[in-house]
């Protein structure tokens, strides 16, 4: 993985050696965070074990600004992507990563990782807490960014992961609680009973959200949560069948307004029903 900085002082192949290294500790600590999960099955913030992976910082091109991270994985020994069959491969967990990273600055997972989210091969639990968990790092890995660069780009030898920015940093430095109440038909992509935490997916903004559902809901809300997710599986495999639920929320926002996460008060099949 190369994070390629541009912009203000990396134009002149230099950075502020604080902010430049406290970016570079967050996007290596997101990275150990994301691949110990998928070694290990548990959302780990400390006491880590690496097994299956390895993070290493290797020398920088001459002639430009780029810190190379050697990534090196063996599918075969991480606990996720080895239960995964013909998905467990070095380009899932590129994927996996990619997306963790990507879903941090509200931004959408790749098709294949929301996929296996709805087929629950994927525990939407952990990967929501895996988002959370490396939120603080995410934060540190924007403390160049109008500092010394304006904007760090992610990339593989495949293709780019992330492109952090200004625009970015704003999304991971603010969460504001928004108490007004909101009423929406989204289609529910994934949901994990125990952790009560989700994706559906918003029809406006074309891309899923994370959700809870608040511990005061009852259990028709449930019920309807569950309908949806059979309907919205259904629906990408071609059939035409409605797959969404009326729900009534609250949210938390980012600086710009965009909707970050939201909690589900109470759930039903039509917008009408809400108010029975």
């Amino acid at each position: 993985m190369k994070a390629r900085f541009s912009g203000g002082m990396a134009e002149s192949h230099q950075l502020p050696a604080y902010e430049g290294a406290q970016s570079l500790y967050g996007i290596s600590r997101s990275a150990l965070i994301t691949l110990n999960y998928l070694a290990e099955g548990r959302v780990r913030r400390r006491d880590f074990s690496p097994r299956g992976f390895q993070i290493n910082l290797i020398e920088s091109r001459r002639g430009s600004f780029e810190a190379i991270f050697e990534i090196i994985t063996n599918p075969g020994m991480m606990t996720i992507v080895g239960s995964l069959g013909a998905y467990a491969s070095a380009e899932f967990v590129e994927k996996f990563l990619a997306s963790t990273v990507r879903r941090s600055v509200g931004e959408a997972a790749d098709p294949t990782i929301e996929e296996l989210e709805a087929i629950d091969s994927l525990n939407t639990g952990d990967t929501s807490a895996l988002v959370d968990a490396i939120e603080p790092a995410m934060r540190s890995a924007h403390t160049v960014i109008n500092h010394g660069a304006g904007a760090i780009e992610l990339l593989t030898q495949r293709a780019e992961l992330a492109a952090l920015n200004a625009a970015t940093k704003q999304y991971v430095w603010s969460s504001i609680p928004d108490d007004e109440i909101h009423e929406k038909l989204l289609g529910i992509a994934s949901y994990n009973a125990n952790s009560r935490e989700g994706r559906a997916f918003d029809y406006e903004l074309g891309k899923t959200i994370p959700f809870s559902i608040s511990r005061d809901a009852d259990r028709t809300t449930v019920a309807e949560i569950l309908k949806s997710i059979t309907s919205y599986a259904l629906r990408r495999e071609g059939d035409t069948l409605r797959s969404s639920v009326a729900v009534r929320y609250t949210r938390v926002l980012s600086a710009d307004d965009r909707v970050k996460k939201i909690k589900i008060l109470k759930a039903r099949h039509e917008l009408l029903d809400l108010n029975n």
